[in-house]
């Protein structure tokens, strides 16, 4: 009888506190393993953003040096880029040496001579000659079709300053082209970014002065979505706001 009792007690007998200890020790390392490797994940992606942003640059100028045009306006690309003929998302641009889209607009579809399909025509131009990749240049708006998908998320859209800017300030933007990271390709709005603040940051710091107001990186002009309210030339800490940034070419 008394050997019966001690088995029982003996079978419902818990783990010690040295045992629970190490149990929580060794979960809090897989826990800490996961997020630290998700970090590494995102500050990758965030990196090999800011290197894609220094691949259009070099891509722009490349297209202006072989063909004496800028890329998406050009009005003969049918003819003198071979792989455009055959590309739905290739076609000729307006030929007014500019593209007709604000800073921070919508994406377009590419359109024949027609000036309001430039910035489809932009990226669909740049494909056909073999200076960028990312996107398969059928004439759909949709980041992968149309226009190049960005590695931390979203993609990217272009516009002309000299034309206008939305959801930017003219003043900090000089006269040229940008390509702009957004999570979607409807125009830049609030809450339309893809980039934490943090994330928008150290892609300036990475290119640029890491300031949002002035550069070659232009930071969304909306306060709540990208800048702190001083002065607003640091980025926004928060958490939950998402930002979108302009890149000059």
């Amino acid at each position: 009888m008394d050997l019966s009792i001690k088995e029982i007690r003996r079978s419902q007998e818990g783990f010690t506190l040295v045992e629970l200890a190490v149990v929580m020790i060794i979960i809090g390392l897989l826990i800490g393993g996961v997020l630290k490797g998700q970090e590494l994940i995102t500050n990758a992606r965030v990196t090999s953003t800011a290197s894609q942003l220094e691949a259009f640059g070099a891509a722009y100028n490349g297209f202006r040096d072989q063909f004496n045009a800028i890329p998406g306006d050009m009005a003969t690309a049918n003819a003198r880029i071979p792989a455009c003929a055959g590309m739905t998302g290739c076609n000729n641009g307006g030929g007014n040496s500019g593209l007709s889209a604000n800073v921070g607009a919508a994406g377009a579809a590419a359109a024949a001579g027609n000036v309001a399909g430039e910035t489809g025509n932009f990226f669909g131009q740049l494909l056909a000659a073999d200076f960028i990749t990312g996107m398969d240049g059928t004439n759909t708006v949709s980041f992968g079709n149309q226009f190049p998908t960005a590695p931390v998320g979203g993609g990217f859209l272009v516009g002309d300053s000299r034309t206008g800017v939305t959801q930017f300030t003219a003043g900090e933007l000089r006269p040229g082209i940008y390509v702009v990271i957004n999570g979607v390709t409807t125009a830049v709005a609030d809450g339309s970014g893809i980039l934490t603040p943090q994330q928008a940051a150290n892609i300036d710091r990475r290119l640029d002065d890491g300031v949002p107001a002035t550069g070659t990186i232009i930071g969304q002009a909306t306060a709540a979505n990208c800048r702190a309210a001083a002065a607003n030339l640091i980025y926004d800490g928060g958490v939950n706001d998402v930002c979108a940034i302009a890149y000059r070419l």
